[in-house]
């Protein structure tokens, strides 16, 4: 943080003294993608050499922040602390986990914490500018903690090798291609459907004044097809 604010100081870095939160966030994707590549590698030194660039936009970000008077490092730690305690109670507070469902605490913790004053989307904390294909993912898998299980295409395949899954993939992108459609927009597209059938699922149980984490996977099946 001290080379944050040296960086940052009058007589610093000219390139550093420009940067705003905004011309900022190209940067913060490309140190993500990089960290996440080296994670692949497998190769522990790369690791931490780009975990520690991710970590410098973090700093930086936060010594904006500081300059600006809404936040600074110390602050960002703070909450992080409090929301990592207050989400694991049975490891903070010595509760019994709800349900001996983990997942399905996690979400429903999530939910109930304020922010608007209201409780939060089941799929509120999936970022709209994830790539569609990493954004279905992160969808289907908060989703599955409350069991809601969309029904899939009736397709004939027995997937149980990741590289016949890329290839499938990979040729339904082809397909998407040849046909003059856009396969990211497409998945996109499909992604926001399912995120508006989510929420109606919710409205639902708020009307019905329960919790999703309350309902048996046969009752969230017939209120998916109720809500469609």
């Amino acid at each position: 943080m001290r080379i944050a604010e040296r960086l940052r100081a009058p007589d610093g870095c000219p390139w550093d003294r420009e940067q705003t939160h905004a011309s900022l966030r190209p940067h913060l994707l490309e140190e993500a993608y990089e960290a996440l590549g080296a994670l692949d590698s497998g190769d522990p030194a790369r690791l931490r050499d780009e975990l520690g660039d991710l970590l410098f936009q973090i700093a930086i970000h936060a010594q904006l922040g500081r300059e600006e008077g809404s936040f600074d490092a110390n602050e960002v730690a703070r909450r992080l602390n409090e929301k990592l305690i207050r989400r694991h109670p049975h490891v903070f507070a010595g509760k019994e986990i709800v349900g001996g469902d983990l997942l399905a605490q996690w979400e429903q913790i999530k939910r109930d914490e304020e922010g608007d004053g209201q409780q939060k989307s089941l799929l509120g904390g999936v970022p709209r500018e994830l790539p569609a294909l990493f954004a279905a993912e992160r969808m289907l898998e908060r989703a599955a903690r409350v069991k809601i299980e969309p029904p899939r295409l009736d397709l004939p395949l027995d997937i149980d090798d990741q590289d016949f899954l890329g290839e499938l993939l990979f040729d339904v992108v082809a397909a998407a291609r040849d046909a003059g459609f856009d396969a990211e927009t497409a998945l996109r597209d499909a992604n926001e459907r399912f995120a508006a059938h989510v929420g109606r699922v919710e409205a639902r149980a708020t009307k019905d004044g329960r919790a999703l984490e309350s309902y048996a996977p046969d009752e969230m099946r017939r209120v998916w097809d109720e809500t469609a």
